[in-house]
């Protein structure tokens, strides 16, 4: 019951964070209220039922919050704007308890796909909200609301994409049609947006799904289901083709591809350039977590996690977070390649691998540690290896055993 109600908060949370405040109103420390809950529902539970809390806590968490710490007490001395250093580390601080209570969740499940949902229903909300009732945020770009930027309504669009691959099935016909279907209308909002990073990680996903995970799914089906996966690609297709097509040619987004071929960006190419100087300035334990801002005449942060953490934690700071980062690429590596593992959960982890890839692409335009939707984002990644993992452990101790059984008889 606790474990349902912490889920409750986290789902409520959520939706208020990228949904309820930007399309009505904001409600006075209801993000706080929210996460207390959830956090606090999962530590009752763990007292009422004698789980170890601490097993939640991952080797990725643990460097997150050494990463927190080392850049306080670095940032004390070298920071400018010590505001800036504390409001950012404690939002931090914040997403990580998310992440950890996303973990917990997920091993007391076994499974992540109440996660997998939320965010589904999460982007869908968005979408819908978007094309419907969506606003004109500047320069042909369509947002939720005028404090919705764009870019992070595209990211949302880009990991629901993958959350519906997850879920997919060609063994029903109408459930493939409707996740197609859905597919495209997430496209359709993300050429609205003109969020050129964001319709690019789509078009990524969906080629690496083609070539990793739908010609491998197709050649094991039965000859119905077959037909029935070709029958929903071909469907789904030709209506997304004579829908978007047009839309596409008409978009922002056109114009801001070619742009991005062609000159690129001429303003974040100068943020990096000056996050690169205040590295060479400072290149052990650089000018302070969130001082880009403070320190650049930009105002704002660099756009960019690895220039970010680069230019305001150093080389002590890089190593601390991107250290997961590399962990997670080779536990996910060893998973795929393990020859343990059965299609179904195999099928999954290639799914998860790209919903991965997507937010290493995604770091070159957009600072995940200041941003919760890239929390929920690694908090999923990392709690489905761990689930994924025990999974395999698992079924190799009752293989072993029926082995053992069938030697003694």
């Amino acid at each position: 019951m606790l474990i349902r109600f912490s889920k409750l908060f986290y789902m409520l949370l959520i939706l208020y964070y990228g949904w309820f405040q930007i399309v009505f109103f904001q409600i006075p420390n209801m993000l706080l209220i929210l996460g207390a809950g959830m956090i606090g529902c999962i530590i009752l539970h763990s007292f009422v039922t004698r789980t170890k809390i601490i097993n939640a806590l991952t080797i990725e968490l643990i460097l997150w919050i050494l990463f927190v710490f080392t850049s306080y007490i670095f940032g004390i001395f070298v920071a400018i704007n010590h505001e800036f250093l504390l409001n950012a580390l404690m939002t931090f601080m914040e997403f990580l308890f998310l992440i950890f209570g996303i973990t917990y969740i997920s091993k007391h499940d076994g499974k992540i796909e109440f996660f997998i949902n939320v965010l589904i229903l999460f982007a869908l909300l968005c979408a819908i909200t978007t094309v419907f009732w969506g606003v004109d945020y500047g320069q042909g770009r369509i947002s939720m609301g005028l404090n919705n930027n764009p870019n992070s309504l595209g990211i949302t669009m880009a990991l629901g994409v993958c959350c519906i691959l997850f879920k997919h099935s060609f063994k029903k016909l109408l459930f493939s049609i409707v996740s197609f279907s859905a597919v495209v209308l997430l496209i359709y909002v993300c050429l609205l947006t003109g969020s050129r990073k964001s319709f690019l990680s789509i078009l990524m996903i969906i080629t690496y799904w083609i070539v990793f995970v739908l010609l491998k799914d197709i050649k094991e089906l039965k000859f119905t289901e077959k037909v029935k996966g070709i029958v929903s690609i071909l469907l789904v297709t030709f209506v997304g083709y004579y829908f978007l097509i047009p839309l596409f040619k008409d978009s922002i987004l056109i114009e801001r591809l070619i742009l991005l071929f062609e000159s690129g960006s001429d303003t974040r190419e100068d943020m990096y350039s000056v996050a690169l100087e205040y590295f060479k300035q400072s290149p052990m334990v650089g000018i302070g977590f969130n001082n880009f801002r403070a320190l650049s005449a930009f105002g704002t942060y660099s756009h960019s996690t690895y220039s970010e953490a680069l230019a305001c934690t150093g080389i002590i700071g890089c190593i601390l977070y991107f250290s997961p980062y590399i962990k997670l690429l080779l536990s996910y590596a060893n998973l795929i390649t393990s020859k343990r593992i059965d299609s179904n959960l195999l099928r999954q982890s290639k799914i998860m691998l790209a919903f991965f890839g997507t937010l290493l692409f995604l770091g070159v335009g957009v600072i995940h540690f200041y941003e919760m939707t890239s929390s929920i984002a690694f908090g999923m990644v990392i709690a489905f290896f761990y689930t994924a993992n025990k999974k395999i452990l698992k079924n190799s101790v009752g293989n072993s055993y029926i082995n053992v059984n069938k030697k003694i008889l």
